[in-house]
């Protein structure tokens, strides 16, 4: 089937492509209603040298080269199981990740947390800030470090508002309206073949019949069954042709002399109606 051949398919059969589209417009819409967007909340904290590392009166900032490290190993405990369990309890959709800023050249973390309403998110981000502090003051404690050596986490920004994501409910979408379209153009090309070759044979038979239009009243005609002899020469009815006339001017012995006649069959009656014709 060439492009030109499928495309006048549709035209032929547009109702089915307009029904088609109708129902994939309709499952769109229930994809839409049942896929909720994404909300999603971000903030970030910059780990701060220790006090006994800055001389006073100095900037702070300026020491924050060698806390590369230490941000590697926050983000590490941040990822484990243990930590995020207890920022999750009670939130099947949400999700939290605490990552480090590539971009900053710095030990700058990023902590994004994702869920199924804002409420949500809001909850689960001020659970994974006061992890991240808490966290990092565990692994320093477990080091022995003293308190004037400890780092500690800044807060910078914290989202106030969520931001809605909707790039899964938009994929769902698209993946229907492809599917959908798909579908309908296949089945309208299925239907038009079927009724293409349903046409066809109509005018085939239609052709046969005015070309021999004897045919048909050859076939409807009656089938004369055939005649049966006797021993004697006489032409006799079939045995199927009725029984008001069997035995009529028939004798016994004619009967018994018919092709597949059985003598076992032959009731008394017959046989004296068949004497009084002969006599």
């Amino acid at each position: 089937m060439t492009l030109t051949n499928f495309l006048r398919g549709l035209g032929r059969r547009w109702y089915v492509v307009l029904i088609g589209l109708i129902i994939t417009g309709f499952a769109c819409a229930f994809v839409s209603s049942t896929v909720l967007p994404t909300y999603q909340r971000a903030a970030s904290l910059l780990l701060m040298p220790a006090s006994s590392s800055v001389p006073d009166g100095g900037n702070p900032y300026l020491y924050l080269g060698g806390l590369g490290q230490a941000s590697e190993v926050l983000v590490n405990t941040m990822a484990s199981q243990t930590v995020r369990e207890p920022l999750l309890d009670g939130h099947a959709t949400a999700d939290v990740s605490v990552a480090q800023n590539v971009t900053s050249g710095g030990p700058l973390l990023t902590v994004t947390v994702t869920g199924a309403s804002d409420v949500e998110v809001a909850e689960v981000l001020d659970r994974a800030l006061s992890a991240v502090e808490s966290t990092l003051s565990t692994l320093q404690t477990k080091a022995g470090v003293p308190g004037e050596d400890r780092i500690t986490a800044l807060s910078l920004t914290t989202d106030d508002t969520s931001t809605v994501i909707q790039q899964s409910r938009l994929q769902a979408v698209a993946v229907t309206a492809a599917a959908g379209v798909a579908l309908t153009l296949l089945l309208t090309g299925f239907i038009d073949g079927l009724l293409l070759s349903r046409a066809r044979r109509r005018r085939l038979r239609a052709s046969e019949r005015e070309s021999d239009p004897d045919a048909g009243d050859e076939l409807d005609a009656p089938v004369e069954p055939p005649e049966v002899r006797s021993s004697a020469g006489l032409k006799r009815r079939p045995a199927f042709a009725g029984h008001r006339d069997a035995g009529a001017g028939v004798t016994a012995d004619d009967l018994r002399d018919l092709d597949g006649f059985d003598a076992r069959v032959t009731s008394p009656k017959l046989e004296a109606r068949a004497t009084e014709h002969v006599e």
